[in-house]
């Protein structure tokens, strides 16, 4: 039985609802194109549909949920073009928001990017997310690098843009993309010196040629499977 709540415990609820769910298709405990029932979520939730529906409207205006009237919810498929269209626009913007960090964080903020250079750091933290645990390292750096962005704007369409990257990098590497961990971090501490130097120009170019690299490695990977077009 489903009990009425007051208004700001409502609120909460279809809060924390929603970013459950997003989570969840983000790191592909909702695997891409799995259908998503109104009644099965209200269930597991313990609450009616009303908050339920509400939630899958949010993410589809995230992109993350389609709705196919008179037939319910889907999580968004891995689109080959979309991805391709994703990584285009993430090398531009980290690139400027690399170049912004370099130009203008602080030094202690800089200096906190050293925890980067290692995926040692993460191992541990990584039992409480669902994500592999260099997707978490992945995600951290170049969340690290674009919050120390100066301009609000670029900054937070940035950070939006890196969260619909985990399930992309996900399906990539259950779908054969080599890993070549070793070599990626190689990169992010190439990024961090330039950044750490205050040399704007070259952060921002070995960061857009980064995210660049890792576009070819990840439709390499989504172009081999059943992925939509």
């Amino acid at each position: 039985m489903v009990f009425p709540m007051n208004a700001p415990a409502q609120s909460l609820m279809r809060n924390e609802i929603y970013a459950t769910l997003k989570r969840e298709i983000l790191c592909c405990a909702i695997l891409p194109g799995a259908e998503l029932r109104e009644a099965e979520l209200a269930e597991r939730f313990a609450v009616s549909k009303s908050p339920i529906r509400d939630a899958l409207l949010r993410l589809e205006s995230d992109r993350l949920v389609v709705v196919h009237p008179r037939k319910g919810y889907q999580a968004a498929p891995v689109s080959l073009s979309d991805a391709a269209d994703l990584f285009e626009l993430r090398a531009m913007l980290e690139g400027a928001c690399a170049r912004d960090a370099a130009e203008h964080a602080a030094d202690g903020a800089l200096k906190t990017l050293d925890r980067f250079r290692s995926l040692d750091t993460f191992a541990a933290s990584a039992s409480d997310d669902p994500a592999p645990s260099f997707v978490l390292y992945n995600r951290g750096f170049h969340l690290a690098i674009t919050e120390l962005c100066s301009n609000k704007r670029l900054r937070e369409a940035t950070v939006d843009l890196i969260e619909q990257f985990d399930r992309l990098v996900i399906v990539s590497l259950q779908n054969g993309a080599p890993e070549g961990h070793s070599k990626l971090i190689a990169e992010h501490i190439d990024i961090i010196d330039a950044v750490q130097a205050r040399d704007g120009r070259l952060a921002a170019r070995r960061l857009s040629d980064h995210v660049t690299r890792a576009r070819k490695r990840v439709l390499a990977a989504l172009s081999r499977f059943a992925i939509v077009p």
